[in-house]
């Protein structure tokens, strides 16, 4: 017997819908609320030690370099634009 790979991702996704119900909503960021702010100040050239301070002092909310690296990546932000 031959493993199908496409037949095993649909009943994956099949099993995955029954999982998660109508209600279910993706995890979003703690970072969201200041998804603006980070992007301007990271376009203008602000380094992500910055954008962290920045947070931190102003939101007090903290994030390391590297979730708001990742958090940027997921927006789809660079810097040449």
């Amino acid at each position: 017997m031959s493993f199908d790979p496409i037949a095993a991702t649909e009943a994956a996704k099949n099993t995955r819908a029954l999982r998660k119900g109508k209600n279910y909503k993706k995890r979003t960021s703690k970072l969201e609320p200041f998804r603006s702010e980070i992007a301007k100040m990271y376009k203008t050239g602000a380094s992500l030690e910055l954008i962290s301070l920045h947070l931190h002092t102003v939101h007090n909310q903290y994030a390391a370099r590297s979730t708001i690296l990742r958090y940027l990546h997921t927006i789809g932000v660079t810097r040449n634009g």
